[in-house]
């Protein structure tokens, strides 16, 4: 194989391997809304977690320094005080039950028609 191939062909692989974890960190990292109904949210901790109950799939709610979110406790009340209501969830990260890992809201608003 010549020098060349073998340089084209190491730049697609870094390219690849690059793409992938690029991918990972912005599916984590960045945030998105998903609508749904909120079905129990309380004010006690489990496994030092909050935890929100919805329509579409759990979520945890705790701080995370490196987001700069240190307000679980607030959106916490606000998903008491919406239960059974319609609302817009802002999360990130992502959802495996194999590893019981949540995504975790950031946000929770009532949803608007």
């Amino acid at each position: 194989m010549s020098g060349l191939t073998e340089k084209v062909i190491r730049a697609a692989v870094g390219i690849g391997i690059a793409g992938a974890v690029l991918t990972t960190c912005y599916s984590y990292y960045f945030s998105d809304t998903v609508r749904t109904r909120v079905t129990d949210a309380q004010m006690t901790k489990v496994d030092e977690v909050y935890m929100i109950a919805t329509e579409y799939r759990p979520f945890k709610n705790e701080d995370a320094w490196y987001r700069f979110k240190f307000d679980s406790g607030t959106v916490q009340n606000n998903a008491i005080k919406l239960k059974g209501k319609e609302v817009d969830i802002t999360k990130y990260g992502w959802r495996w039950s194999l590893f019981s890992m949540y995504e975790n809201v950031v946000g929770i608003e009532e949803a608007k028609k």
